[in-house]
């Protein structure tokens, strides 16, 4: 019997990333605040509807006093953004042990998650030969029920067009946010043009580069037939050493080139193997990669 995608435990581990993704945006908030405290100027914004957990003393209480409401201060610089995740769910996502596709929706739920209790809004919208219908705008832990059920009826299928699925989201999105982009990255060169697109928008962006074990470092020697998992076409091959060789090279420098591009662009990259827990991973982005910065 399967593992089941989400269970008790995986809400549980949430809680606890959204806990570590709390402190990380309170302390960012923090040390913004000091900033004016030592003479920087920080223009107030608006207000915006008190969420559980916001720190208590950006309250307006006067607003409270005259209104009844709970509101709390908006910064210009501590305006929060739009979560945008990108999931690929194209045929070659549906591969490995633990498979990449089960992995990756973990992945998306756990991120979707932190950005519905701390940012403005968070979307999850699945592509491969184009952009498919979503969940878009969820706010507040609430909402997650909604999105894992959305994530457990979606299947990988199909070929990949990265170009066209970012258009068709360019011309959705005006507003600039932080779009996550979960692929294995399959077609180097359509990834850079798409991010290219994403740029010139202004948006701030991270890459998720899902591989399996197998990926990483395949297991395999002699007579094979390779079978494309997108296209179906297949090819006979004898597997020798320098063969693999040379594979492990190819998948390095993919992963070197995204990382390269990312550090030119101030994009973030982060390699994720699905033999890591997904929430060891996910921790790692927002302790050291930077997620939350």
């Amino acid at each position: 019997m399967s593992e089941p995608l989400f269970d008790k435990e995986f809400l549980k581990k949430l809680e606890y990333l959204n806990l570590i993704a709390r402190r990380l945006v309170f302390g960012r908030n923090q040390a913004m605040r000091q900033s004016v405290k030592k003479g920087a100027s920080i223009e107030f914004k608006d207000y915006r509807d008190y969420t559980p957990g916001d720190d208590l003393r950006i309250v307006d209480w006067a607003a409270y006093a005259r209104t009844d409401e709970l509101y709390v201060k908006v910064f210009r610089q501590e305006e929060e953004l739009d979560l945008w995740i990108l999931l690929d769910t194209s045929g070659s996502m549906h591969f490995g042990t633990p498979n990449k596709f089960v992995y990756a929706r973990r992945v998306a739920a756990a991120l979707a998650y932190i950005g519905m209790c701390n940012m403005d809004s968070s979307s999850v919208l699945p592509f491969s030969h184009d952009l498919q219908a979503g969940r878009v705008h969820d706010r507040g832990r609430g909402r997650i029920f909604d999105l894992l059920d959305f994530l457990t009826d979606l299947d990988a299928n199909g070929q990949t067009d990265l170009q066209t699925s970012t258009q068709r989201f360019l011309t959705r999105v005006r507003r600039p946010g932080l779009v996550v982009l979960i692929s294995d990255f399959y077609g180097l060169t359509e990834a850079q043009d798409a991010l290219d697109r994403l740029r010139f928008f202004k948006h701030q962006i991270f890459l998720v580069q899902v591989a399996s074990p197998w990926e990483v470092d395949p297991d395999v020697r002699g007579d094979r037939r390779f079978i494309d998992v997108e296209s179906r076409a297949h090819c006979d091959l004898t597997v020798t050493d320098t063969m693999l060789r040379k594979y492990h090279t190819a998948f390095h420098t993919m992963g070197e080139t995204l990382k390269q591009y990312g550090m030119k662009h101030a994009i973030g990259y982060a390699l994720a193997q699905t033999n890591t827990p997904f929430d060891v991973f996910v921790r790692s982005l927002l302790e050291y990669g930077g997620l939350l910065a």
